[in-house]
């Protein structure tokens, strides 16, 4: 994925809205590119957190369950640090994701035991179907669930770091499922 995403980013660094729109192509090309691999990909995708920086500012682009967090100084508290998420996660249970999948007659259920109790998150499903069962809203690849609105557009947000700010993370749902962001 780096080196599609490294391939389709821009060369120069204009304005907000051109990184912004220059990150949003990246992320469309490179799922067009994951859609031609010789894998197959109906079950098989992936998630992405980036950054961009041009001086003092950090453009984050996300996909999915991978979250970037920014780690500020804060003397006066407890930890003497404070964090700040700087993506969303695409979850299927969120509202507006929700709208998306079930505008694009998709179904959001968790997985059922043999009684029909939920287990685990909500995931996205094919209308009558018990497949792809996928947790996030959006994704590079997975082509089964992109037929009921599951997508590799990104959210884009920018942030303008102060001297306060000292470390980003950027890693994948395998380590936030374990930490939370504080």
């Amino acid at each position: 994925m780096k080196e599609a995403l490294a391939k389709h980013s821009m060369t120069t660094y204009p304005d907000s809205a051109v990184i912004n729109d220059c990150l949003t192509k990246a992320f469309a090309e490179s799922n067009d590119e994951v859609y031609r691999m010789v894998s197959d990909v109906r079950f098989s995708g992936s998630t992405c957190t980036s950054i961009i920086t041009y001086g003092r500012r950090v453009y984050c682009a996300n996909v999915g369950d991978s979250r970037t967090i920014l780690i500020r100084a804060a003397p006066n508290t407890t930890d003497g640090c404070t964090c700040r998420a700087l993506s969303r996660d695409h979850k299927p249970d969120d509202p507006e994701e929700a709208k998306v999948i079930l505008g694009s007659n998709g179904r959001i259920d968790s997985y059922r035991d043999q009684l029909g109790n939920q287990i685990g998150p909500m995931r996205v499903w094919l209308k009558n179907e018990d497949i792809p069962g996928l947790a996030m809203s959006r994704s590079f690849g997975d082509s089964m669930a992109a037929r009921v609105g599951v997508n590799a557009i990104p959210e884009n947000k920018e942030y303008l770091l102060t001297p306060e700010d000292k470390i980003m993370v950027l890693a994948s749902d395998g380590v936030w499922e374990f930490l939370e962001n504080q």
